[in-house]
């Protein structure tokens, strides 16, 4: 139990300077100095730890080790597979004792779990918190400037280069790195920790799209004619000529796939470590400038002019899904980071946040226009328009989205594109005269997994890592929209059964129910007329799935022969463009 924030805070309630004023209270306290010392403790921690007090004696005091074992195990049950299995039932002691040690080994690593996130993992993500009537959305960056440490405030800045403009951005996987991209051909790459640029180039040609390949020695750059990959020096490494004039651009971490989508429609798919072309497809559905992947199942989601949405894998020509959205064209899209929300925005002014595993409504309507749009890893929603950006948070926890922030940058400046950096709170803002970077209070992971992405990593770490993922690399035949399907067993289809074999089964059906006992019931009711009513009334039951089956069978084959000719259909003037038998 910690007992020095209780007695440095019971000290400073012991000044005279902090005792009350009133002469009845002072006249209550007992007159030995001891006693009052003890007495004014007693009721701090009455106070401090909820307790109701009779008769000057305390109830009870919940030790603080049991609110420690509380907490641990609601966090255990956050790790753990599931409800245990019963394993009572089982009469084989070699599989019982099996199962009991397996459940044992889940029980202790959940724990484990569960501490390392309790003591290892001490940051806390702190989100705007405000008093009385005001409002977070009030809230400007200059005010959340002043109350910061320097470490954050060197976060919070604007780059203003309006010869080169407007600008896109994207980040790392560790937010250590940041690539730019300006539509008249700048290039460069900047190292967000120490504020450092590693590389800056001019290519002399429109940039469209920059993203970042497995780690930062890699990125690849979507230019006026082609798409082309470039390591940290600003080198040239290779040309994509089959891509085609490339819009938007996606990179596959986990599978080494390079996504871009061109001014024709056409989604392609290139595996940047063996170089082949894995996909080349044909959308069907126009132009798009709309493209985002699915951190979960790695689905490229797309957003058309007619308001639809379609999501594709690597080895299908069609398209996995299709959802209308909106009625007029998608101006924007963005998953969270679980794969199981996404929001879109339309040219009609709207905003709508759809729940993946249930498509037939959406769960919010909200109204306003989004050129871009953006899921933070604790989930917030960020999205921009003209020189307005808007944070939206979801307080309740039901995806009900409500104003959290609020940012404008200077009038005339127009936003192409928000991006959350990973593990910080601070949202990269992409526009027409450079680049600027604000801080939003709650947005980042404020705790990361050096396994998976690791911000202070060194060459070493970087190069170990990289033969990892490549090892761990996924083949493309695993994307699919559910990827927990992967490794389950498809149920056998049902067999066609002849017609002997249908009989047959009735028959057993039959012999069974024959064999059926009944209970001995007295008065009158244990009759021999009743009992063989009984039977027939069994039998029936078992005879009744085989006959409703057979019925519909036997429908199906009259529905078919009662099929009108063509003749007898259609009119005298068509009767000669109706297709003719073969016999004939």
């Amino acid at each position: 139990m910690k007992v020095k924030p209780f007695l440095s805070e019971f000290f400073r309630l012991s000044q005279p300077s902090s005792l009350p004023h009133n002469s009845r209270h002072l006249s209550r306290l007992p007159s030995d100095p001891g006693r009052q010392l003890h007495h004014t403790l007693r009721n701090f921690l009455a106070s401090k730890m909820g307790v109701e007090e009779e008769n000057g004696t305390l109830e009870k005091i919940v030790p603080l080790t049991d609110q420690i074992f509380d907490e641990l195990d609601i966090k255990k049950k956050k790790y753990l597979r599931g409800e245990g299995a019963n394993l009572k039932a089982l009469n084989d002691k070699k599989l019982k004792g099996q199962l009991t040690n397996r459940e044992e080994l889940y029980g202790k690593s959940a724990d484990v779990a569960a501490k390392t996130e309790k003591w290892l993992m001490p940051s806390v993500g702190g989100f705007l918190e405000v008093e009385g009537i005001e409002k977070t959305w009030r809230i400007k960056q200059e005010d959340i400037a002043k109350e910061v440490d320097i470490l954050s405030s060197r976060k919070q800045f604007d780059i203003i280069l309006p010869d080169l403009g407007p600008y896109t951005l994207d980040f790392t996987s560790s937010g250590r790195h940041m690539a730019v991209g300006g539509r008249k051909g700048h290039l460069a790459i900047v190292d967000m920790k120490n504020m450092n640029l590693t590389k800056e180039l001019q290519v002399r040609e429109t940039v469209r799209d920059v993203v970042f390949l497995h780690n930062e020695l890699f990125f690849a750059a979507a230019q006026k004619k082609y798409t082309y990959i470039y390591n940290r020096d600003g080198t040239e490494l290779h040309c994509l000529k089959d891509h085609g004039s490339v819009l938007r651009l996606q990179f596959l971490k986990n599978h080494f796939l390079l996504a871009s989508i061109n001014k024709f429609g056409q989604l392609h798919y290139q595996d940047v470590t063996m170089g082949e072309m894995v996909g080349n497809y044909r959308t069907g559905l126009g132009r798009t400038d709309v493209m985002q992947v699915n951190p979960f199942n790695a689905v490229v989601a797309l957003g058309h002019s007619g308001g639809t949405v379609s999501m594709w894998k690597p080895t299908s020509s069609a398209p996995l899904l299709k959802i209308l959205c909106h009625r007029g064209p998608v101006s924007a899209l963005a998953f969270h980071p679980n794969g199981q929300i996404m929001a879109t925005a339309g040219k009609e002014k709207k905003i709508k946040i759809w729940d993946l595993r249930k498509l037939d409504k959406e769960l919010q309507d909200i109204q306003g226009h989004a050129k871009t749009l953006d899921f933070s890893q604790k989930g917030l929603l960020a999205r921009g328009t003209g020189s307005h950006v808007q944070v939206l948070r979801d307080l309740s926890g039901t995806q009900d989205y409500s104003r959290y922030m609020n940012h404008s940058i200077v009038k005339g400046y127009q936003i192409g594109k928000v991006l959350f950096r990973p593990y910080e709170d601070v949202l990269g803002v992409g526009h027409s005269m450079g680049w600027s970077s604000i801080l939003v209070p709650g947005s980042g992971e404020p705790n990361f997994d050096s396994w998976v992405a690791n911000p202070f990593e060194t060459s070493k770490q970087r190069r170990e890592k990289e033969v990892r993922s490549l090892l761990d690399k996924l083949p493309p035949e695993t994307i699919m929209l559910d990827p927990t399907n992967i490794g389950s067993v498809r149920p056998p289809k049902e067999k066609n059964l002849t017609k002997q074999e249908k009989e047959a089964e009735m028959e057993a059906a039959i012999e069974a129910a024959k064999d059926t006992e009944f209970k001995y019931k007295t008065k009158g009711k244990n009759k021999p007329s009743k009992r063989v009513k009984k039977k027939l009334e069994v039998i029936s039951k078992a005879k009744r799935p085989f006959l409703d089956e057979q019925m519909k069978e036997e429908e199906q084959i009259a529905r078919k022969k009662q099929r009108p000719s063509e003749e007898t259909v259609l009119p005298v003037s068509l009767q000669r463009f109706a297709r003719k038998n073969a016999s004939t």
